[in-house]
């Protein structure tokens, strides 16, 4: 990314924004506005249009979910989007599956309902959505999300997907079949961030990994990057104005807390992220009679075990320059930490 930052619904600054360039996308109600490359935006918009399954993959927090429901829940960033690529616009017609709900493949086509004290089968959400977004795909793009795909119960689920993502026909309960062209898929996951896949509870099985035609990897931008963004956002009135250097130091704070995590350290703390940084810096404006250790407490540090917390307590010092804790002060829950 360079200095600047383009703003999607601004046709003429997307345009002239280059492949790497950040782009800020218009707000999803409640939330602060996303900002990621110009060339993740494109690659996803040109999967979607084209009806494709793209994988976007990458470490928590580093803009999966709220990339897509920033083009999903805000209209006016696809009606963007459309512009700024030269795509031609329909609306998009989005279908959220949470897969944590799925626990057999059988599921995926049918599960149990209760009606009148009486239980029965009934077509499952995802067949539901399936339909229609097959209906749809002459006036709309449709898109069907599944959400968390890394988090699914069984490996079996994953191969059920297999025969209902495809652009050929689509076999459905009731021994219909319906064309599966045009219907675009997406699903976000942390699979492929490690060496290893603790972080799933189970691996990407190989023949759905294939059906992905696209895959985004996602990643953490850079100390410079996020302190520019959120210097920019604060000068939107989107985040609170507070200190250069403390917004510079708690970006440093994150990238030191990373970097303990990759060596295999400090392992109950969330890597953190824009939104922590957002979180600390709104609890600072709002409550400024906390000092900073406390801030970094209950945000960046919150969920740390008692062990995590004293080497918490050494890159906490190192980037404000303050003193360590007594032990009594940790085992205590001294001001520190």
């Amino acid at each position: 990314m360079t200095e600047r930052i383009a703003r999607l619904w601004r046709e003429h600054e997307f345009k002239q924004a280059g492949p790497n360039e950040a782009i800020e996308l218009l707000p999803v109600p409640g939330n602060t506005p996303m900002v990621l490359k110009k060339t993740v935006l494109e690659i996803l918009g040109r999967a979607i249009s084209s009806g494709e399954f793209a994988h976007c993959f990458g470490p928590t927090g580093s803009g999966k979910s709220g990339l897509i429901e920033a083009i999903t829940l805000v209209p006016e960033n696809w009606a963007a989007l459309c512009r700024g690529m030269g795509l031609e616009y329909r609306p998009l017609e989005m279908f959220a599956i949470e897969m944590v709900n799925y626990e057999t493949p059988g599921e995926l086509y049918k599960q149990r309902a209760i009606r009148d004290g009486h239980t029965y089968d009934e077509e499952s959400e995802l067949i539901r959505a399936v339909r229609g977004a097959a209906a749809c795909t002459g006036t709309h793009y449709p898109l069907i999300w599944l959400r968390e795909l890394g988090r699914v119960h069984s490996a079996s689920v994953q191969g059920g997907l297999l025969n209902l993502i495809t652009r050929g026909m689509i076999r459905l309960p009731d021994e219909q079949f319906i064309s599966g062209a045009g219907i675009a898929w997406v699903t976000d996951s942390n699979y492929n961030v490690e060496d290893n896949a603790t972080h799933t509870l189970v691996t990407l099985d190989d023949a759905l990994a294939r059906r992905a035609t696209i895959n985004i990897p996602f990643y953490y931008l850079s100390s410079e990057e996020e302190v520019h963004i959120i210097e920019t956002l604060m000068d939107e009135g989107h985040l609170p104005r507070l200190d250069g250097e403390l917004i510079e130091k708690v970006v440093r704070l994150g990238r030191d807390i990373r970097i303990q995590r990759s060596q295999g350290n400090v392992l109950s703390v969330p890597p953190p992220t824009l939104y922590g940084y957002f979180s600390f810096l709104r609890l600072a404006d709002a409550l400024p009679g906390l000092s900073i250790q406390e801030v970094a407490n209950v945000t960046l540090f919150g969920p740390a075990t008692p062990s995590d917390r004293k080497q918490l307590a050494g890159v906490f010092s190192n980037v404000f320059g303050m003193k360590k804790p007594s032990q009594a002060d940790s085992v205590m829950g001294g001001e520190l930490l």
